[in-house]
């Protein structure tokens, strides 16, 4: 594959795209003089947020507790992040924006994986069907 095959569609301020790219529904602060871009700073805000450091007591994959290979939620993050930044930069898409999605894509998943999200989907669904009958009822 050739390097940089993306760099004329990649997300960078010569982009026609940049505004919308980095256009936010609420204004967020923004410092005349800060040296980093949009998606640095949401790298920055995914890296310190709550959310963030908790994945370090959840692991990737429930296996033997014999395996002392257990891989936790921020050491799988860090992996796609390496992975995905080599991959960017040799393409020659946005790193930084890479990186950005990269730390903040296992933020708010459900405990146990897609078994986990079927799992609250169902419960869900079940509530609001009775949410719905009551309402039903009530008129």
């Amino acid at each position: 594959m050739e390097r940089g095959l993306f760099r004329s569609v990649s997300v960078h301020e010569g982009n026609p795209q940049w505004g919308q790219s980095i256009s936010r529904i609420k204004q967020l602060y923004k410092k005349a003089d800060d040296i980093r871009s949009q998606f640095a700073r949401d790298y920055t805000r995914i890296l310190h947020s709550t959310a963030y450091r908790r994945l370090k007591h959840k692991t990737q994959v429930f296996f033997a507790t014999h395996n002392d290979h257990i891989c936790t939620r921020i050491e799988h993050v860090h992996h796609v992040a390496s992975v995905s930044y080599t991959i960017a930069n040799y393409l020659g898409l946005n790193t930084e924006l890479t990186n950005a999605i990269a730390i903040g894509h296992d933020l708010g998943h459900a405990p146990f994986g897609h078994a986990g999200e079927e799992f609250l989907r169902e419960i869900m669904l079940k509530e609001i069907r009775v949410l719905l009958f009551r309402k039903i009822i009530l008129i």
